[in-house]
């Protein structure tokens, strides 16, 4: 990522640190999204104690689970704020966890390390995509398994943006705000950088995985997770939320 992109994606999350796990889908809002998540973690990871890095780890979503599930995990993020955040809640459930500064694009991690690679929610966050994965194949050791947890956020389907819109028509007249502002948003410019907010790039999320060198290459949804996150919503954040996660799984070849 060029340095002048890291830096604006590092500061926009910074700002988002305090308020990230506040909002749903994000945070755990409930016991049920906890319990759903964590099944969907064992079925990912096993049964075998892992090391695992979760690379843009963001306030520590996946890691803290993780390493309640046995696991040793490291957490690497741009986002000082975010990771702030991380420390903080790991030290209050007493998790060993590792958190360390980490460009997802150029990890200082060496070759060959980690049982399983894991992100959430950042693909769309790369300025180069591509390079990312390879990194993030190059710390697997051979055998170990990428995941990759995306959502077809940026998908143009007509019923998508109907359901946001009447969401957000709501959230006006309940809460007496414009959900229209934009304040939270990257720049445009910043934008303009990321190749996978664009329709036909997020479609190509699996195909991108494909051609970076994982075998076994599989995609499927978290419908019981989505199932508990939807039920902590309100009705209005439903249709704020009409979006569906999608989990890519591969495996790096031995030899690779």
């Amino acid at each position: 990522m060029d340095s002048s992109i890291r830096q604006k994606v590092a500061s926009s999350w910074d700002i988002h640190a305090k308020d990230y796990d506040a909002q749903y889908a994000h945070g755990l809002k409930s016991l049920g999204e906890t319990e759903q998540w964590k099944l969907a973690l064992q079925q990912i990871a096993g049964k075998k104690n892992l090391k695992i890095l979760d690379v843009g780890t963001g306030t520590g979503f996946l890691a803290l689970l993780l390493a309640e599930l046995g696991h040793k995990v490291k957490g690497v993020d741009i986002s000082e704020g975010m990771m702030s955040e991380a420390k903080r809640k790991a030290e209050m459930k007493g998790l060993p966890i590792q958190f360390s500064y980490g460009d997802a694009e150029n990890l200082d991690e060496p070759d060959n390390t980690y049982d399983l690679v894991i992100n959430r929610h950042i693909l769309w966050t790369m300025q180069y995509p591509e390079k990312a994965i390879q990194e993030w194949i190059r710390v697997l050791k051979p055998g170990g398994k990428l995941v990759i947890m995306d959502g077809d956020w940026f998908y143009r389907k007509p019923l998508y943006t109907l359901k946001i819109f009447i969401g957000k028509l709501l959230v006006a007249v309940t809460e007496f705000k414009n959900p229209w502002s934009h304040k939270q948003d990257y720049d445009e410019e910043l934008k303009r950088s990321l190749p996978m907010i664009k329709d036909e790039n997020a479609r190509a999320s699996v195909s991108l995985a494909n051609k970076c060198g994982l075998s076994n290459v599989k995609t499927y949804g978290l419908e019981k997770v989505a199932e508990a996150e939807k039920n902590a919503m309100p009705f209005k954040q439903k249709l704020l939320s009409p979006h569906r996660r999608i989990v890519i799984e591969g495996v790096k070849p031995k030899g690779g």
